[in-house]
């Protein structure tokens, strides 16, 4: 058929016959071109699905599904670098919380495992600062989880290491399960674990716990309190050792002049408390020790036992370290086998090994009684020598001289005149004969 417009057109010269024909087949090619730009991603997400559904690419069983929704939670957790919390804690004073690298563990949970994570919390005018090389911190609980190499620095006055530790920022407190080693500038402490109170600002030392100055040690087996602020430390069952001395309480309360040292300024000992020198030991219901003269004071039911045989005791005492010196006051006996001496005071010189008694004297061996203002006993000699108005008394006898000298050895005393004097007496016929 012949396309009769064409022809005419092409006689009558209105329109170019090769032109228009360029122009059809020029938009003939523009659709088959649009036709295969939306034909061809359709036919690549078909191919596409048929291949995942025809061959298994996974080893896993999880859906096309499951795989898109664990990328989207794997892209929603949320992970910063050189990151910064600020806790408001009980007391509604700010905590920081830094560290070097935050990713949280389960997306939208608020909780992050931490790299080089650093806490500083304050008290008042305190500074306390928590590190350590790997964490975790619960931001819903505000609870600070450390682990490896933790340092913990006390107003830059103590630092304490361990290798790991919890705080928790609302209640103010912290914990650690494993040994515990910690530095003042003169003085170090450790435990076996430790608990930590912000607002008492005090570590409780558990298990083994030994904290040593340059002059004194302290040390328990059960636990103790260090009160930073109050520069005080309390110890159930727990021992202070200077040098050869000891004293030992059922609770011991040290007085620090400060933590960066641990010296001791004062000591208190409450229930069955036990002073040791060298090789004697003295007892007592109570005691306190002063560094300022090296005094330990002993306050009820004293008691000194020595391996030599005798027993001392009075209501009260003391031990002086520095002259080796113990003291006992009101009610003072020294018992030695069938012997006993009494006197309102006592002095016992440990270098020396006598024991001075001074005012109401008496000494009692069986049936004799020995009177006198002073005396001194020596352990050794196991003799006692007595002087000023010195009196002897037996069945009612009575003799009077300057010195007199009981034998513990054979129970025995006698009397000795000094310098001419003269001994007198008054002497019962019948008794005598007795």
């Amino acid at each position: 058929m012949f396309e009769t417009q064409k022809i005419d057109s092409f006689f009558s010269g209105e329109k170019n016959l090769f032109e228009e024909e360029e122009k059809i087949f020029i938009s003939r090619r523009t659709k088959v071109v649009r036709f295969f730009k939306l034909f061809l991603p359709c036919l690549t997400a078909i191919l596409l699905g048929l291949g995942i559904a025809l061959f298994d690419f996974s080893s896993s069983s999880d859906s096309t599904l499951s795989v898109a929704e664990e990328e989207r939670v794997y892209f929603e957790k949320f992970r910063m670098k050189n990151t910064v919390f600020e806790i408001t804690e009980k007391d509604n004073q700010f905590s920081i919380l830094k560290a070097d690298t935050i990713e949280e563990i389960d997306a939208g949970k608020k909780v992050y495992d931490l790299i080089n994570p650093n806490a500083r919390t304050t008290d008042k005018s305190t500074v306390v600062t928590l590190s350590s090389k790997v964490g975790s911190y619960d931001q819903n609980k505000r609870i600070l989880n450390l682990s490896t190499n933790v340092i913990a620095n006390y107003n830059k006055q103590m630092e304490a290491y361990t290798n790991s530790v919890s705080y928790n920022f609302a209640t103010e407190e912290g914990v650690g399960n494993d040994k515990i080693i910690g530095n003042g500038e003169k003085g170090k402490f450790e435990a076996n674990s430790f608990t930590f109170s912000k607002k008492n600002n005090s570590i409780t030392l558990i298990g083994d716990v030994m904290l040593k100055s340059d002059n004194i040690k302290l040390e328990t087996p059960n636990k103790a309190t260090l009160f930073a602020n109050d520069n005080k430390f309390i110890a159930n069952n727990a021992t202070a050792t200077k040098g050869k001395d000891r004293i030992k309480g059922d609770l011991l309360t040290v007085f620090f002049k400060d933590t960066k040292s641990f010296e001791i300024d004062k000591a208190y000992a409450e229930g069955h408390t036990e002073i040791y020198s060298e090789n004697k030991k003295a007892t007592s219901d109570r005691g306190e020790y002063l560094a300022n003269n090296g005094v330990a004071n002993l306050y009820g039911n004293v008691r000194i036992v020595d391996p030599q045989g005798y027993i001392a005791t009075a209501n009260n005492g003391s031990y002086d370290s520095n002259n080796k010196t113990f003291t006992l006051l009101d009610n003072v006996k020294i018992i030695k086998d069938n012997n006993t001496a009494i006197a309102n005071k006592a002095i016992y010189y440990q270098n020396k090994e006598e024991f001075h008694l001074f005012d109401n004297v008496k000494v009692i061996q069986d049936e004799t009684v020995a009177t006198a203002n002073k005396g001194v006993y020596f352990i050794k000699k196991n003799v006692a020598e007595l002087e000023k108005n010195v009196v002897i008394t037996r069945d009612s006898n009575m003799v009077k001289g300057d010195k007199a000298i009981s034998d513990f050895n054979i129970g025995k005393s006698r009397l000795v005149a000094k310098n001419g004097g003269r001994i007198s007496g008054k002497l019962i016929e019948s008794k005598l004969k007795k």
